[in-house]
């Protein structure tokens, strides 16, 4: 697992010599020149900070799609990682911290907060996620401490998505599989994109898990 993800972040106008296929037709591609990103990353001790980044693009020379290169611990369409949504929702539903305490310590708005919020509580079935976990690691003790968030409102709804993500994350750690990004929420969402090819928004469709990782995908190893 990656120990500092700012430094796992590829340097500036740094590339291999050749492009990765198409992702849509598989296709051999072309480099297309960067791009600029800021993304908002936390570190191992959970303090979020930004960092400028440049990424190398490339276009298919088949489909003629322009695509940006995402190093593994960058998820797609976010500003702000998973890592850091992670922190904020666990601030929120699991400790005391309202959304605009929490927010300010990453340096969102209140409004991001409560959206992470409602997203990670309708994300997926803790039910599911437990069961994909114990498919993964039959030893392992899961569903352990996931009853203490009880009640029917958004936060224990989110604590219980995110503690079932945590052992979850947990479990394919324990399989082997390679892992960039240390929340429960960024590894299971990452295994997804890399394995499925998913990659979860906030705010357009799918906005839940593959079905096929609950009904027990096998994951891969490194």
């Amino acid at each position: 697992m990656t120990e500092d993800l700012s430094s796992a972040v590829a340097p500036a106008r740094e590339r291999p010599s050749h492009p990765p296929p198409c992702p849509r037709c598989a296709a051999p591609c072309w480099w297309n020149g960067w791009r600029l990103v800021n993304p908002v990353i936390a570190d191992p001790s959970g303090t979020a900070a930004r960092a400028e980044q440049w990424l190398a693009r490339a276009k298919c020379s088949a489909c003629k799609r322009s695509f940006t290169c995402l190093p593994e611990v960058l998820y797609p369409r976010r500003q702000y990682q998973l890592d850091v949504v992670a922190e904020v929702v666990a601030e929120v539903s699991l400790g005391d911290s309202s959304a605009a305490a929490a927010a300010r310590e990453v340096g969102a708005s209140p409004t991001s907060a409560r959206r992470w919020v409602n997203w990670v509580a309708g994300l997926g079935s803790p039910s599911e996620l437990l069961r994909v976990a114990a498919w993964i690691d039959p030893a392992a003790p899961v569903g352990i401490g996931l009853s203490r968030h009880a009640g029917d409102g958004v936060c224990a709804r989110a604590a219980r998505v995110l503690d079932a993500l945590e052992q979850l994350g947990a479990a394919l750690g324990r399989r082997g599989v390679a892992l960039a990004m240390r929340s429960g929420l960024g590894r299971v969402l990452g295994w997804q994109r890399s394995y499925f090819g998913d990659v979860v928004s906030l705010v357009s469709e799918p906005k839940v898990l593959s079905p096929a990782m609950a009904l027990g995908g096998a994951p891969r190893g490194p």
